[in-house]
């Protein structure tokens, strides 16, 4: 018999309806599967949570439901989000999803569901999202602010922006260190909720930490996976955006946003922080003069990774050949000719000997210290094209993401872990043949996860170099010493090099910020990404441990950042 979606998500939102404004907390557990999850984004507390089973559902509502007043709740009938049937090919079950807006204590409310039958027949959530979308009183406004040409005639709008713009430099209530792609789209999101907000960026120009990485750069991810807030990319825009285009368009990004921007500023070491009236005195260094602030709220959008990993490798003075970081490598045309040596095996390793074959290094070859994560760019972009289809609005794509947690999406990848095997097969052998050591996680969690977890690699076509040999491995060892004319590692071997490449990562965000804060203030703060017990981003998006004080990184769709 045809399921038939719209009866079975009111019957469903009904006893939602009833279990919220009765703030029973079993009645609301029962709606949902025994193993089923709630994601909770600033709804019942100030915090993301994500909570597996009845009796953590259960718990977790207890003494937050009758206080988040859920209440107005409705169907959402928009495009893609109305009550459909649909297909979860990781459990080969046929689901009911749906999308929701209601109201609660704190603002406008959004949430998605999927129903499954129990045992019973009833359907029951498998998953349910609810978050608040929208702070009440602090609404996202729809048109940026002083460019309305509905305005009086007469209204001067440069002046009005111009004071405007002074305000927010003289008075910032929130400071962002870092103009990089997730700082100026947390910034235009703050200033869509008229929140006064200045970013710092330590380049002379908007977009050069990403002018400044090595030429072949190209993001890993399609368009539609990370198109920015409000401003969607071209239509002819390139599926993988390069380096310096994807610089300039930040670049174009905070003109067209009116959002305000410092480059060639710093933020000054040990800002102190007043608890009285909650507010921190910062020094920031614009283009060489200090200037005195007192935000409330301080967001280091500085990146996931820290200062380049550098490890102490012994004789380094010794050896006569070239040594740098990846993060300074500008190309490999000036290694033409040369014996490179390139420790690591991530993202950035294979992109660097790819592009070093192409230039005609005479010799290349990759140190693997252990084994790596690596899935196809074709298989990746073709799950990612499933998850952000062309049809769909962004808005719909990303609140369906969002209603997926990354912890039953571990579960998920963790049982398919004979498929990921099968299905990238073909890429796997030829880097075996190579000597590459492979692996899907300590758990089997396979790459998307990892790259929540501690960063993963992916192929875009360097196994092949691998496989015939143009790309060298080296798998299970690392340097040990520098000699005049190469490394020896610790198998005992000596490889002979005129450059070496260090593709080794990067200091852990938290510590890279110790001497910036101080210890006192990072002692208080908890870890900094990484997935925690309920598979949420630490101390990402949400309270660090510190007031006043938040991390953002890069994620595939855009939360509120809590700011308590």
């Amino acid at each position: 018999m045809a399921l038939n979606p719209r009866l079975i998500a009111s019957t469903w939102l009904t006893a939602f309806r009833t279990a919220s404004q009765s703030g029973d907390g079993g009645a609301f557990a029962a709606l949902f599967l025994p193993n089923g999850w709630l994601r909770d984004l600033l709804v019942f507390t100030w915090d993301i949570h994500s909570l597996e089973g009845r009796d953590k559902v259960a718990a977790h509502v207890a003494n937050t439901l009758a206080n988040a007043q859920i209440q107005d709740i409705r169907l959402d009938d928009t495009a893609h989000l109305a009550p459909e049937v649909s297909f979860l090919p990781q459990i080969h079950a046929v689901d009911v999803e749906f999308a929701i807006t209601f109201e609660c204590r704190t603002g406008h409310g959004r949430g998605h569901i999927r129903l499954l039958p129990d045992q019973d027949g009833t359907f029951r959530a498998l998953t349910a999202l609810l978050m608040l979308s929208d702070l009440r009183g602090h609404e996202e406004q729809n048109i940026l602010t002083f460019r309305d040409d509905t305005a009086a005639p007469g209204r001067d709008l440069q002046k009005d922006f111009a004071n405007w713009v002074h305000g927010v430099e003289t008075n910032p209530h929130v400071l962002i260190v870092g103009a990089g792609q997730t700082g100026v789209q947390v910034a235009a999101r703050f200033k869509a909720l008229q929140i006064p907000t200045l970013v710092i960026e330590r380049h002379a120009q908007v977009g050069d930490v990403w002018r400044k990485r090595y030429p072949t750069l190209a993001l890993h991810t399609i368009k539609r996976q990370n198109t920015l807030l409000y401003q969607p990319y071209p239509s002819n825009w390139p599926e993988y955006t390069p380096r310096d285009k994807l610089a300039d368009w930040l670049e174009h990004y905070v003109s067209i946003q009116d959002l305000v921007v410092w480059t060639d500023s710093e933020l000054q070491p040990r800002p102190v922080y007043d608890a009285v009236t909650g507010t921190w005195d910062v020094t920031i260094c614009r283009q060489g003069k200090d200037v005195k602030l007192r935000p409330a709220h301080i967001i280091l959008a500085t990146g996931t990774l820290g200062k380049p990993y550098v490890p102490d490798i012994p004789g380094r003075d010794a050896f006569r050949g070239q040594v740098l970081h990846s993060e300074g490598f500008n190309g490999a045309a000036e290694f033409a000719g040369k014996r490179v040596v390139v420790v690591g095996a991530g993202n950035s390793s294979i992109d660097i000997c790819q592009d070093l074959v192409t230039e005609g290094a005479e010799e290349v070859t990759m140190i693997q210290r252990s084994p790596t994560c690596v899935s196809g760019r074709a298989f990746l972009t073709g799950l990612a094209r499933q998850r952000w289809p062309d049809e769909w609005p962004l808005d719909a794509a990303d609140l369906k993401a969002a209603a997926f947690p990354l912890g039953l999406q571990k579960q998920w990848s963790i049982a398919s872990q004979d498929f990921m095997w099968a299905v990238e097969k073909e890429l796997h052998d030829k880097l075996r043949k190579g000597g590459v050591q492979l692996t899907l996680g300590p758990e089997g969690e396979g790459l998307y996860i990892l790259v929540h977890e501690r960063l993963g690699g992916q192929d875009k076509g360097g196994a092949d170099l691998i496989a015939d040999g143009r790309i060298k491995v080296k798998s299970g060892v690392a340097p040990a010493r520098f000699t005049q004319f190469g490394v020896v590692l610790t198998d005992g071997s000596e490889l002979i090099a005129d450059a070496v490449i260090l593709s080794t990562g990067y200091v852990h965000i938290k510590e890279t910020n110790r001497a910036l804060l101080g210890d006192e203030i990072v002692d208080q703060i908890g870890e900094v990404y990484g997935l925690d017990s309920e598979g949420e981003l630490r101390a990402s998006y949400r309270p660090s441990g510190h007031p006043g004080v938040s991390f953002v990184q890069v994620l595939f769709y855009l939360e509120f950042v809590v700011m308590n």
